[in-house]
């Protein structure tokens, strides 16, 4: 995420999207039906800048899901920046760290995404992705990234105002933030896992801290918070 500026409601709606689309490609499980309701109808998946159509609705869209590989990955965003379309819409470009372990060891690329985002009442869509490979990913160790996603994801949702919690998440967070960053190392496919998410506001030598206890049932769209604990960053 971009330091320096303030976090929309919107871009922690962009990144509540992207995050759930990363966790959903990382481990089996999801629910397909639930999960394409974050795409338009006519959503276009596109690869090396849009030279290649993956998918132009929703039934193509199954079908490159249907030949995704159902291997375990992970999607690291290593910088992501959002920005408002002259026409409402919203435009989020990232920078991911793709892996995927083999029996010949860890491959991977360094993928720049475009994506376009529809903020319909209730129901923000992607509209249109295109992923780009710019760079191999030399790291030879594999770094798990699934329980990150889901935890970012709900987070996101909850900062963004599309996900409600009898936690209180956003107003211990506050409205001010410039960075959002969680710490989790749990495999992918885990029923309960806990994550450190901290939070840089309008003082960046304060952070704010939580340890959240999230449990999952993979399915699900989102884990659920189970508790939440906040910290004292010194």
């Amino acid at each position: 995420m971009s330091e320096g500026t303030t976090v929309t409601e919107r871009n922690h709606i962009a990144l509540h999207l992207a995050h759930r689309w990363f966790a959903f490609l990382e481990a089996p499980g999801g629910d397909l039906v639930s999960h394409l309701q974050m795409f338009h109808p006519q959503v276009r998946l596109s690869g090396h800048r849009g030279a290649h159509l993956f998918a132009k609705d929703h039934q193509t869209l199954i079908a490159w899901f249907n030949a995704v590989p159902d291997e375990i990955s992970s999607h690291h965003i290593v910088h992501s920046s959002y920005s408002d379309g002259d026409n409402g819409e919203g435009l989020l470009s990232m920078v991911v760290a793709y892996q995927a372990p083999g029996e010949s060891g860890v491959h991977g690329s360094i993928i720049s995404y475009e994506t376009r985002i529809e903020f319909a009442p209730g129901a923000p869509q992607f509209i249109a992705l295109d992923k780009t490979p710019i760079l191999p990913n030399t790291k030879s160790g594999y770094e798990t990234s699934w329980s990150t996603n889901r935890v970012l994801a709900r987070v996101h949702a909850e900062l963004g105002g599309i996900a409600g919690s009898d936690h209180g998440l956003r107003s211990k967070f506050g409205s001010d933030l410039r960075q959002v960053t969680a710490k989790v190392s749990a495999p992918e496919g885990s029923r309960s896992y806990e994550a450190f998410v901290t939070a840089i506001g309008d003082d960046p030598i304060r952070p704010i801290a939580v340890c959240l206890v999230m449990v999952d049932d993979v399915v699900s769209d989102l884990p659920t918070i189970d508790t939440i604990k906040m910290l004292v960053m010194s």
